[in-house]
C-alpha cells in the first residue's frame, strides 16, 4: 500500500491490529487524523497518517492548497 491509501475504520482495524472502537475512539480525541464526507459518514484514514499513530506520533497539521 502507498502513503496516498485511504482505508476504512474497519481495513484500518486489521492494518494497525486493534479493534475498530480504538480508531473511533483515537479519531474522535484527535489523536489520529482522518475525515468524513458528510455528517455521520464513515471515517476515513490515510495510511501515512494511521503508521503514524501507531508509531506514537501525534498528528500534524496539513496545509491547505
Amino acid at each position: 500500500m502507498s502513503d496516498a491509501t485511504v482505508l476504512g475504520v474497519n481495513a484500518s482495524a486489521l492494518y494497525a491490529d486493534c479493534h475498530p472502537k480504538t480508531l473511533l475512539r483515537a479519531l474522535r480525541r484527535g489523536e489520529l487524523r482522518g475525515y468524513q464526507r458528510g455528517q455521520n459518514c464513515k471515517w476515513r484514514i490515510y495510511q501515512a497518517d494511521l503508521d503514524a499513530w501507531i508509531r506514537g506520533e501525534r498528528p500534524v497539521e496539513r496545509k491547505s492548497a
